[in-house]
């Protein structure tokens, strides 16, 4: 939570969720791009080669696997977060979305939050 709150503070929450949305899709095409070089893998792994070329793409598939699924982690993970603290940054004084400010932030790994604070009406809430 502290790079959320790290990153609202400097670019403020618009550009901050915008930047987090284009970033974990950027995972997602990572996943997607090495699902394709998992195919191919697979697709040159059948075909008549020597064991060095075998070994080779039993090498490309796992690696492409192993990169696939963290990309698509990371995407979940990071959408997760964004989607949620979207979620909760419309002040229920004013109804403005997404004009606050970081007052402070703690909590667990397991249980983090935000206190922010209206940059028009200056109610503050909790975002968790």
């Amino acid at each position: 939570m502290a790079d959320l709150a790290e990153g609202i503070r400097k670019t403020g929450f618009r550009r901050w969720y915008e930047r987090q949305l284009i970033e974990s899709h950027l995972y997602f095409v990572t996943a997607v791009l090495s699902l394709i070089v998992v195919g191919a893998g697979l697709e040159g792994f059948t075909a008549d080669i020597q064991a060095w070329g075998r070994m080779l793409m039993l090498m490309l598939v796992a690696g492409g696997g192993v990169v696939s699924v963290w990309a698509f982690g990371r995407y979940q993970f990071m959408l997760a977060r964004a989607v949620r603290a979207a979620e909760r940054s419309t002040c229920s004084q004013c109804a403005s979305y997404g004009v606050l400010e970081v007052v402070r932030h703690a909590g667990s790994e397991t249980a983090p939050w935000l206190r922010v604070r209206c940059r028009k009406c200056g109610h503050e809430w909790r975002i968790e």
